[in-house]
């Protein structure tokens, strides 16, 4: 009877000492600091797929869909009041926008490092300081108008933003 109660003690105590253990053991995480040693101390933004139609010849040809990635300092990003994903999309909207319509259609090979830097550069100008680390394309395809089944997921754009 006795060598049972040791027994069972014995499980119990082996038990709560490995619970005990595992616990300890998936809750240890790195510090901070090494976090951002390991990461830079950057973070990524992807932003949502945005729609900008190519125009030439007085009519609009079609549309890029494009994604992009951003990386920013985590310490500029937790100080910004303001979710910076607006600004990024903005400014790679109006860089595609202003781009080449025949490079866009495609009849001319896209050099999108220009691109990319042209985003980055637009983003650090409106902020007014090296937010933007790195812009990454995550999505970028060119749709001609008769592709496009009515509109779907397009954004229309009145004459009047043309500008």
């Amino acid at each position: 009877m006795i060598r049972l109660i040791a027994t069972g003690l014995w499980v119990c105590l082996v038990t709560a000492l490995s619970s005990y253990a595992a616990t300890l053991w998936q809750t240890q995480t790195p510090p901070e600091a090494e976090v951002d040693k390991l990461f830079g101390g950057l973070q990524s933004i992807q932003t949502d797929i945005i729609s900008v139609p190519v125009a030439a010849d007085g009519a609009v040809q079609g549309y890029v869909l494009a994604q992009f990635t951003f990386t920013i300092k985590s310490d500029d990003l937790r100080r910004m009041s303001v979710k910076p994903d607006v600004f990024l999309m903005d400014a790679a909207f109006r860089a595609i926008y202003g781009g080449d319509a025949a490079t866009l259609r495609g009849s001319k090979k896209q050099d999108l490092q220009a691109l990319t830097a042209s985003i980055k550069s637009r983003i650090n100008e409106r902020f007014g300081e090296e937010l933007v680390e790195d812009v990454l394309i995550a999505k970028f395809n060119f749709v001609p108008k008769n592709e496009v089944r009515n509109g779907a997921n397009l954004i229309k754009m009145r004459p009047d933003f043309a500008r």
